[in-house]
């Protein structure tokens, strides 16, 4: 088995930018896009999605939007055929039910298969490790301010 090479690794980092980009953006079309026909998504504490047509309308139901995605640690093994890419995220998000700023903190396994020449997404796997409110911006209180008299 061949392993894989820097191109491939190049390749497979501009995928996952993308994808990073994509939720962002809210452009699941794009997203899906990235993902073989017979996607996998296989979230934390919920049964697998399987197939495109199933992970579009699971994107589609969500009512999260996304204000940024944090990745590192990210990794990518494999072969000239299949690859796998890890990596940690934290995501700021909120929701229409609440618009309060929250982040998620976790990570996730990518599959990746090597068909006609490029790299396409075949499972995507993640865990959440923790969820956290973002604290608001105080000001300071007007006794603080500059020129007060107490």
């Amino acid at each position: 088995m061949n392993r894989l090479t820097e191109d491939d690794v190049r390749e497979i980092q501009q995928i996952h930018s993308s994808w990073i980009e994509f939720e962002v953006a809210g452009e699941d079309r794009r997203l899906l896009a990235l993902c073989a026909d017979d996607i996998e998504f296989w979230p934390p504490d919920a049964p697998p999605v399987l197939g495109r047509t199933a992970v579009s309308a699971q994107l589609a139901r969500g009512s999260t939007k996304i204000h940024g995605i944090e990745i590192s640690a990210r990794r990518i093994l494999g072969s000239n055929e299949i690859a796998y890419l890890t990596a940690s995220y934290k995501t700021t998000f909120s929701s229409a039910e609440d618009s309060i700023p929250r982040q998620a903190f976790g990570s996730h396994l990518w599959v990746l298969e090597k068909r006609a020449g490029g790299w396409i997404v075949i499972l995507v796997s993640w865990s959440v490790w923790g969820l956290a409110a973002i604290p608001a911006t105080r000001q300071p209180p007007p006794s603080a301010s500059a020129g007060s008299t107490s």
